[in-house]
């Protein structure tokens, strides 16, 4: 195995001019590094960071070089509003350009990580994808139904987009739009194309929307990002969904993070920022926090992609003090500090995650809070909804009612005014009170 690189040396062959390099980006190298552990877990390879910034082609990136084989790995910063845009892999460390590239310009690259540890693996696969060209696209980009059909139970049984491009004959871009369930174009008449999705499609949409609200949430939780926003109808299992992530992460409520529901007012948020600092915050249906335009400015400097961000209130408020005040006096601000007051000034470090009934578009109408975070859209239509919460009867609460009384009230639940998981807990809790006429009740009042 070929020694790694000095420094120096790796910057003259990776044509890095001197001056090119700096401080690794935080919240890129966390990013980063959740995919490097993913990466050793999969190949085994032993991956260790690079302890600079690199830059090439103008392009921020964090290089991986494994410590058991000549293997590397890049990941390349992304365009405005995107964190990470690339993954470059390097057979040989040394080489003058990557083996094979995974972008973000069309698809989402934590979504595409997977595939990324497969192609490592899988040299023969890769050598042949490139011999044959099956990385581009087909001449007429066309997959029928029976194609997409094909391609999506081959990659729900685990095998490989490079693999299943090569049995098939389709191109390795379309079955990636396929994975991550992009539309593809489709040979097929006007009437299928009507008729989309299948009611099946939405629900496996959903169900996989639903883990990237719990798996991100975990990252959020974790450090690998600054805030997270999920919007869109309610009573879907947003706030569960969050709840459950944090359980998971091995996080405690009221110690490591905090929910925040309700209307809150600015200094209010202020406080509860100060407060956990350093830890997770989360802001259930608390949509008072975007109308105000002191509290935005104060979440737009929260929410910024620095790992240490600066943040402060100056207005006169009784509950706060302004820490120059005390600069020749520390026995005062530590008295100020000890009678609840606050600064009217702190580092942040915390993260940040919005749960909203609103739709985004309304709950965050110039864009500026979605820009500086991760933006999950939960819109379900009725039928959706309706057979999600069929296959989730089991595990729907109240856990002690019946199988047979969750159908009874999944029937009811058909002509309800508000189809949504709520209103399915709170007519099982009419029912679970031995109420007689508890869908009379729940049809009025529900």
């Amino acid at each position: 195995m070929k020694q790694v690189l000095s420094f120096s040396e790796w910057a003259m062959t990776e044509g890095i001019t001197a001056g090119a390099t700096g401080i690794i980006d935080h919240k890129l190298s966390q990013a980063a590094d959740v995919i490097a552990k993913f990466m050793n877990r999969k190949t085994g390879l032993g991956f260790v960071q690079f302890p600079f910034m690199a830059y090439v082609d103008g392009v921020a990136g964090i290089m991986y070089y494994s410590s058991t084989s000549d293997a590397a790995f890049r990941v390349g910063s992304g365009a405005a509003g995107t964190l990470i845009g690339s993954l470059d892999w390097l057979d040989q460390f040394w080489q003058d350009s990557s083996t094979f590239t995974i972008t973000s310009d069309e698809f989402s690259i934590v979504q595409l990580v997977g595939e990324f540890a497969r192609l490592a693996l899988d040299k023969k696969a890769v050598d042949a994808a490139l011999q044959e060209s099956i990385l581009v696209e087909s001449k007429d980009g066309l997959l029928t139904p029976e194609e997409i059909k094909i391609i999506s139970r081959k990659l729900d049984s685990g095998e490989s987009a490079m693999a299943i491009s090569k049995s098939l004959g389709v191109s390795y871009g379309q079955i990636l739009k396929v994975k991550k369930g992009i539309k593809v174009k489709e040979d097929r008449s006007p009437v299928e194309q009507e008729n989309e999705m299948t009611l099946a499609d939405k629900v496996l949409w959903m169900e996989e929307t639903m883990d990237d609200v719990y798996e991100i949430t975990r990252r959020v939780a974790a450090g690998a990002f600054n805030s997270l926003f999920i919007s869109g109808r309610a009573g879907t299992g947003k706030t569960y969904s969050v709840e459950r992530a944090m359980h998971d992460e091995g996080l405690d409520e009221g110690e490591d993070w905090i929910k925040v529901s309700g209307a809150v007012s600015t200094i209010m948020m202020y406080k509860n920022l100060y407060t956990y600092r350093d830890k997770t915050l989360v802001f259930d249906d608390a949509d008072a926090v975007f109308s105000n335009e002191d509290g935005r400015n104060i979440l737009k400097a929260a929410l910024d992609t620095k790992k240490i961000r600066k943040i402060s209130y100056m207005k006169k408020v009784g509950m706060l003090y302004d820490p120059a005040d005390f600069r020749d006096n520390p026995e005062g601000e530590f008295n100020a500090l000890e009678s609840g007051l606050i600064p009217n000034q702190f580092e942040f470090a915390g993260r940040v995650i919005f749960i909203s009934n609103l739709p985004k578009d309304k709950a965050d109408p110039d864009g500026a809070i979605r820009s500086r975070s991760i933006l999950i859209d939960v819109n379900p239509d009725d039928a959706t909804l309706m057979e999600r919460m069929r296959l989730l009867l089991p595990h729907l609460e109240p856990k002690e009612l019946p199988l047979a009384e969750k159908e009874e009230i999944y029937e009811f639940m058909k002509q309800a005014r508000d189809i949504s998981m709520r209103t399915f807990v709170k007519a099982a809790g009419f029912k679970l009170a031995g109420i007689p006429n508890w869908k009379r009740m729940a049809s009025r009042y529900l």
